[in-house]
Formats: C-alpha cells, structure tokens, sequence
C-alpha cells in the first residue's frame, strides 16, 4: 500500500506539472499587448493601442512603419489563420494536419498556385511595403515566447512567412468566391447536351421576374417547353425527399444611399460580406493611422492593407459578383499523337509537371499535371472529352496587391478606377465619398471573350473563340450617381445589355434578397446609420411568403395548415414553424420536379445535380402555378394529385407535429475553429456557443448554421464617429485571450455597436532597432 500511495503522489505530481507545463506553452503564444518591443526595420516608433475589445489601433509615422507593424499584430493574433489560407490555395495543408486533407490538396495543388504567386512577386515592380509586412509577419512570430498553440496540438513547427505566401491568401480567396470545378458551367452545358434546348432553356435561365437589377428590368421565366419535349416520368418515387435542409443563396449584400437620402445630408455606405463562419473570424479589425490619415475597417491576415472600410474621404465594400470569370474549354487531343493538342496554330505537346505532396507522418504522392495554353487539364466531360480550365486567378494580371490603394484614395472616381486594375476575385464594388458622390463598378480583372457568351463548355481549337486580353478600366461597367439615389447588390445580376454581356453570367443568386432591400431602402425618406444597419438584419420572408400562400391554398392537411397559419410570423425567426414547414414543402417539390425533368443529365453524368443550378425558383414557380399536364408522370392522374403526393410524403418524414417544429431548431449558429472537429474535448474552449439563429436565404439577413454576415459595416465617409460595426467571434486567435470571443455577442444578437475602437485598455510600442 506504501508504494501504491507513493505511486499515486507521483502520479498527480506529473498531471499537475503536465498541466503547469501545457499552460506555459499555451501562455506563452498569447501576443504582446503592453510595454516595448523591438522592430527591425521600422524608420520610426509605433504604437498599437488595443481597446476593450482587442481592436487595435496602430499608429505610425509613415505608412511602411504601419505595414510593417499590422504584420507584427496579425501574426501574433492571427497566424495559424494565415498558415491555413495560404495552403489551402497552394495545396499544401495535409503537410501541416495530416493525410486527411490530401483530397483538397490535389484539387488545389492542380492550379500551382505558390509558383504563380512567386511569380508575380519577381514581376512586381514595387514590394517594399510586401516586404516589409513580411518582415513583420516573421518578427512578430518570432516574438511569441511560444508557437501558436495550434502547433501545439499538431505536433509541429510554424514555416516562416514568405513574400508569395500573401498572393496565395488573395487566391485562396479565389478557390472561395469563384467555383474552379466549374460545376455550374459544367450542368448547363450537360443539361443542352442531353436534353431539348427549349426544356434545357427553361432548366436554366439567368434571371426571373424576381430580379431587381439597378439598371434594366426583370427578366422572363423562360415558357414551359410544350408537349413531346420530355416524356413522362417512367416510376413514381416513394421516398421523402432529402435534402429539405438545402441552404441557398446565402450571400453578401451591400448598398449606398446618396445624401438627398440620408438624414444628415452625407453619403452613407452599408456592407455585410457574407461567408462561412469560424473561429477566429476570417477578418481583422483594425484603425491604421499615419500621420492625420485614418483608416477603419476589416484586414484580411495575410494581406498587408484594410480590405474594407472608410478612410475619412471614401467608404467601400464588397459582394461576390457572381460573373463569370472562369471557362471550361474542350480540348481536341491530336489524333496522330495523344501526347499533343489542337490549337489554333496547329498542334501542341501538354506541358507536364510532377508536385509531390506530402502529408504529416510521411505520407506522399505524386501528382502528375498536364497544362495547356488555356490552363491545366480540369477532368473529363460524360463522353470522355478532356477540359481545361481557363480562369482569372491563372493570370499574372489577376492577382495582385493594388486594391491597398484604396487606403489613400479621395474620391469615387479615384476609388474605382483603383478597383478595377486590382487583382482580386471580380467583386461589386460599391463606394461613396465625403463630398456625397456613390457609385458601383466591378472589382477585379474582367477577360474580354470572343466568339461566345461563357455560359457552356466549348472548343478554342479552331481560334474563332476564347479570351483576348483584358477590359480596359475605361469600359468596365459602371454606374455613378444613379437616379433615386440607392444602389444596391446582393450576388444577383446587377445590369443587363451590354454591361451584363461584360460580366457574364456565372451563376447569379436568385433576386428575392436584392429585390428586399431594394424596397427596404426605397421605403426610408432619411436615413441614418441605425436605419441600415436595420436593413442587413430584416429576416421578414417576403418571397417565402408568396409560397405560404400558395400551400393555404389547397393543401388540406390539418397539422400543416395549423403551423401555416398559427405557426407563421412573417419572419424567418427562431421560434417559427410556420416558416420552416413551407421552405421545406417547398424544397421537397423542387427536388422531385428538378429531378424529373432532368433525369437524363443525371443519367448521362452523376456528377450532375440539380443543387448545383441557380435560379430554380422561377422556372419552379411557373410549373406549380400552371400545372401543365403534360409533365406530370405516370401514376398519376392530375399535377395537383403528384403536388398532394409530395407533401404527404414530406410531412411522413417529420418526427414531430408541424406546430412544434420550430425554424430556430435547424438554425442554430455554428462557429468553430478549424481543429475542433478532431478535437473534440477542446472544442468548449475553442467554439463560438451555439445558438439559435434568425434570417435565411433569399431575404437581407441571409444566415445558415455555418455561413452568413462575417462583417456589420455601416458608415458615412468623414462621419465615422457614427459608424457601425460587428463582426461573429473576436479579434484573438488565441483561446487564452479576453479577445477571443469579444464582441460576438453583439454580432449575434445584432446590435448596434460602433466602428471607430473605444479607450485604449493597453498600449505596445514598437521600437526601431
């Protein structure tokens, strides 16, 4: 028993030194926030004062000093973040969290992203504030007494930042916002190979009467194809749907109102960027002040300069444009000789190239890619056709640091012409100034296409079409002062004519989002900031709505009408069953219409699904409204009799009374850091607590479980002292800091919170050496 005791004392004697040691470790990764460090580099002292909330705000006396300190601050807060961004976009996370992550290396390591983005810093003509974040970036880690505790945790060593490593974060960005499957492309072209091109027409429209485009009008659904273009469905389905909790169209939104609009005569600019949730938040607040200039808003870690927000002359923001800003093209292998290609000067041999990845623990494999003149070969189409990929991010010119320029810019003009020589993923890019002026334009590069609309894979082969240079800044799409005084984006089609020929089309969200807020804001004489802020909360199921009506009006099953009618409060809000029972109804029918009518697509590719197509809603809405006969399948006698079959199926799946089936029950938040899932018992340290959410797709507070406003940005240039801002998560990275969660609650709860930092908690000066 005398050595069972001893045995036991020792035992806890090593949990708890086990225990002080990992605190230690822990402790010692979290940032500096007070007293003096030495920097080198720096020509002049800086300061970074943080607030109760973590935001920092860094003052210097020239703008490198401040680069170079934003780098310090970001890999201190931030650098597992980082780490994971930029390889992701070179293929490269299996090397840091194992083998798992293998399958999305060789998707993105197919691009050879690192030697394009190393690339373009040899070409650079200027990256002396690229380097000198760098060097704060690799300072600042230094700096740590102890890696971030994520390194811990994986058993590894953090690599230093390199130059290139912040093109690769713009073009993980790239692999986010844009769709280099080109699956949507792909099922376009599928469903007018396979099936008769007034039915593939009505399948995939660019737009519907939903739209609310700032300039032109609505488009037509296309009529229903008539009889003999599609035979009847073969089999009845007796399965209950699957995918009744689909999430679509959860998107950013952003908007301006000119000064006649406005409550204190100035323009004001209203962002939500949405995006998949974590923790930390994949922005950065910060105040980056040089000299009298002061800059509010979000950074992106990684990247050396605000991404939104307003400098005191202009205030922008940003929403994914949903152009089309990629292609697939067919390749024609040549007959003679399988290693060589058609182009349209003759025939070309592949070039080839071998990246071995690696994967923690030793694992590796070799990944053989085969490039043409267009891009690396993607896949192969249903027939065996090979593809390439043609894409934006490819190009030298795609990527690049020039929308850090936006930091000292004056004006609208300024502004936009700054936007549209950046090189970021294509962007609506809507910007006001002080002196009242608003504006939209896009973002980013735009490819000028020749000899076709984008829309469908096609060959290039014969040089009659395909790419030809770049759109000059001067005949970019743009819209200034527009009447009314609103602008307004919401990932749908913005334009028509030949602006929209400009753009393209790579899959536009339904209108019903940008058509709210177009009425919300049309609907306020004098705004203010609160009044915006407002907007980008309104969860009121207007389009949903017209389906609620749609169901009352012949659906007799009682359970149903109850929650319809005693469970609906015009809101897509938590306690709502009304609302979950019809957007579910709804799916249900989509699924099994969708399904059939596209049967042949499925059949001839099972990559193709209909989840992947856009604008659904309008094509769907017509079927249910005009019943055509000659579509409903065999089995049954009449289109109501298939409707009333689905929803007695769907409602058969429901383990609960429709009454009881609450919206808040499948909404709950999930904010998470990216190691929690194979960490489980880590995870009510390092997870954001779940709570039910409000808003959906197609309505301005746009919210799944997982995706949704990353940002709350209302502000009018020169009256930032006003301004609005929130944000899911806090500043820290580090699960030990008081910032890790700071300011989430106010994120989810939605309230008004400002933008400019508060009194300063704590200072750090960074010293030259």
């Amino acid at each position: 028993m005398r050595w069972v005791k001893r045995g036991c004392v020792l035992s806890s004697i090593a949990v708890v030194v086990a225990g002080l040691w990992a605190y230690r470790t822990a402790t010692g990764s979290l940032p500096d926030i007070a007293g003096k460090v030495v920097l080198s580099g720096l020509r002049g002292s800086v300061s970074v004062a943080r607030d109760a909330n973590g935001v920092p705000t860094i003052v210097g006396e020239n703008r490198p000093d401040v680069v170079r300190a934003l780098g310090f601050v970001h890999a201190q807060e931030r650098f597992f973040q980082m780490d994971l961004l930029r390889r992701r976009a070179a293929g490269e996370l299996a090397e840091l969290v194992g083998a798992g992550a293998l399958r999305l290396d060789r998707r993105h390591r197919l691009h050879r992203m690192r030697a394009r983005a190393k690339r373009r810093v040899e070409n650079a003509s200027d990256n002396s504030l690229l380097l000198a974040y760098t060097e704060g970036v690799n300072a600042g880690l230094r700096a740590l007494d102890a890696s971030p505790f994520e390194y811990l945790l994986l058993r590894q060593d953090p690599r230093p930042w390199l130059p290139e490593d912040s093109m690769l974060v713009i073009a993980s960005m790239f692999f986010q916002l844009n769709d280099p499957s080109g699956r949507y492309e792909s099922n376009v072209g599928l469903l007018y190979e396979t099936l008769a091109p007034e039915l593939a027409a009505f399948l995939t429209p660019i737009g519907t009467e939903w739209d609310a485009p700032i300039v032109g009008e609505p488009f037509d659904t296309p009529p229903i194809p008539p009889p003999g273009d599609r035979p009847p469905i073969s089999s009845r389905r007796r399965d209950p749907p699957s995918r009744v909790s689909f999430d679509e169209n959860i998107g950013s939104n952003n908007w301006a109102v000119a000064p006649e609009r406005s409550a204190h005569g100035g323009a004001i600019l209203a962002s939500d960027m949405h995006l998949a949730h974590s923790v930390p938040n994949i922005w950065f607040r910060a105040q980056l002040r040089v000299g009298d200039h002061s800059e509010n808003g979000v950074t992106l870690p990684g990247t050396p300069f605000l991404v939104a927000g307003s400098n005191g002359h202009i205030a922008w923001g940003f929403t994914n444009s949903n152009g089309d800003w990629l292609d697939l093209v067919e390749v024609e292998p040549d007959p003679n000789d399988p290693q060589r290609y058609l182009t349209p000067d003759g025939s070309r041999p592949y070039e080839r190239y071998e990246e071995v990845l690696h994967a923690a623990g030793g694992e590796r494999e070799t990944l053989e890619i085969r490039e043409t003149i267009w891009g690396p070969i993607l896949d192969e189409d249903h027939t065996g056709q090979p593809r390439a990929l043609r894409w934006i991010a490819h190009d030298d010119e795609g990527i690049n640091l020039g929308l850090g320029e936006l930091s000292t810019a004056e004006t609208l003009a300024s502004a936009m012409a700054i936007a549209q020589r950046s090189g970021l993923p294509p962007q609506n890019f809507v910007c006001v100034d002080a002196a009242g002026a608003i504006g939209w334009t896009i973002a980013g590069r735009i490819p000028k296409r020749f000899g076709f609309d984008g829309r469908r894979p096609t060959s290039w082969a014969k040089g009659d079409r395909g790419w030809d240079g770049w759109l000059a800044p001067q005949d970019y799409p743009s819209i200034v002062q527009p009447p009314g005084g609103v602008l307004w984006t919401a990932n749908a089609r913005v334009v028509d004519g030949e602006m929209l020929g400009k753009i393209g089309d790579g899959g536009y969200a339904f209108g019903a989002r940008a058509r709210q807020i177009r009425d919300d804001l049309l609907a306020i004489d004098a705004a203010t900031e609160k009044d915006l802020l407002d907007v980008q909360l309104d969860d009121r199921a207007v389009f949903i709505g017209t389906w609620r009506d749609y169901f009352l009006s012949w659906v007799r099953i009682e359970s149903v009408r109850e929650a319809l009618e005693s469970g609906w409060t015009g809101h897509a809000s938590t306690d709502s069953s009304g609302y979950r029972a019809v957007r579910e109804l709804r799916l249900a029918i989509f699924e099994e219409v969708f399904t059939a009518l596209s049967r042949k697509a499925r059949e001839a590719d099972e990559r193709f699904s209909i989840w992947d197509l856009r604008q659904w809603d309008g094509p769907l809405w017509r079927l249910v409204s005009e019943r055509p006969r000659h579509l409903v399948p065999k089995g049954y006698e009449t289109w109501d009799a298939w409707m009333e079959d689905i929803v007695e199926r769907t409602v058969s799946g429901w383990d609960e009374a429709p009454i009881d089936r609450s919206w808040g029950e499948v909404r709950m938040s999930q904010v998470n850091h990216p190691l929690s899932g194979s960490v489980p018992w880590l995870s009510r340290w390092l997870d954001m607590p779940s709570h039910p959410l409000s808003g959906d797709s197609n309505m301005p507070r746009a919210q799944s479980t997982g995706n949704g406003a990353s940002q709350r940005l209302v502000v009018s240039p020169g009256r930032e002292e006003d301004g609005l801002f929130h944000m899911p998560g806090g500043q820290s990275g580090h699960p030990l800091s008081p910032y890790y969660g700071a300011g989430h609650d106010d994120w989810l709860h939605g309230r008004p919170t400002p933008l400019l930092p508060g009194r300063t908690s704590y200072t750090l000066r960074l010293e030259p050496s």
